[in-house]
C-alpha cells in the first residue's frame, strides 16, 4: 500500500508533494476503515485523556521557567508532526496544521505566542510536547516529590499506550492490504 511506503521518519512536510499525499491518503483510510480503526481512536483518546491530565503539572512549571529563558527551545523544526504524530491526529478526527512557507527550522516556532504554545498540548508533535529543558527538569525535580511521582506515572502510560496505538493501526493498515 502506497501509505505504508510514505509512513517512516523520512516523511517531512518539507517535501510538500510527499507530505500531501501522505496526508490525503491518511484521510482516505481513516475514512475506508473506520470500523477497523475504532480502536486505534479509542487509544488515541485515552493519550489525549492521559496528556490533558498532567497539562496543569507541566503548566505550572513552565509558567516559572519560561518567561525567563534566554535561549527559547521552542523552535520550529520540533514544531513538525512525524508520521506517528499524523497517525495520532488522524486517529483523534483531527488534521495536522498548515505549515508556513519560508520559516526556517531555527526561527521560534510558528505556533508560540506570548502566550505560549497555540496548539492545544494533547495534538501537539510528540516531541515537542515532551521536551524539557535542564531548567525545566531542574524546576520540576525540586518541586514537590507527590506530584512529581504522578507525572512520571501517566507520562509512562501515555508512552506505553501510543505504542500499542501505533500498533494496532499499523497492523490495521497492513491487513487492509
Amino acid at each position: 500500500m502506497k501509505l505504508l511506503q510514505l509512513l517512516n521518519y523520512e516523511l517531512s512536510w518539507h517535501d510538500r508533494e510527499k507530505w500531501d499525499r501522505a496526508v490525503h491518503l491518511m484521510e482516505r483510510f481513516f475514512e475506508e476503515s473506520r470500523a477497523e480503526l475504532a480502536p486505534v481512536g479509542e487509544k488515541a483518546r485515552i493519550v489525549k485523556f492521559g496528556i490533558d491530565a498532567v497539562d496543569a503539572f507541566i503548566q505550572v512549571n513552565t509558567a516559572v521557567v519560561c518567561p525567563r529563558c534566554e535561549s527559547v527551545c521552542c523552535i520550529n523544526k520540533h514544531g513538525y508532526y512525524d508520521f506517528e504524530d499524523l497517525i495520532y491526529i488522524f486517529s483523534l478526527g483531527a488534521k495536522p496544521p498548515r505549515y508556513k512557507e519560508g520559516v526556517l527550522d531555527t526561527d521560534s516556532c510558528q505556533f508560540i505566542s506570548r502566550q505560549g504554545c497555540t496548539i492545544e498540548r494533547a495534538v501537539r508533535p510528540f516531541r515537542c510536547n515532551w521536551h524539557f529543558c535542564n531548567a525545566l527538569l531542574n524546576n520540576i525535580e525540586e518541586g514537590p516529590a507527590r506530584p512529581y511521582r504522578e507525572f512520571v506515572k501517566r507520562f509512562e502510560e501515555v508512552m506505553d499506550l501510543r505504542s500499542e496505538m501505533l500498533g494496532d493501526f499499523f497492523k490495521s493498515l497492513r491487513s487492509a492490504g
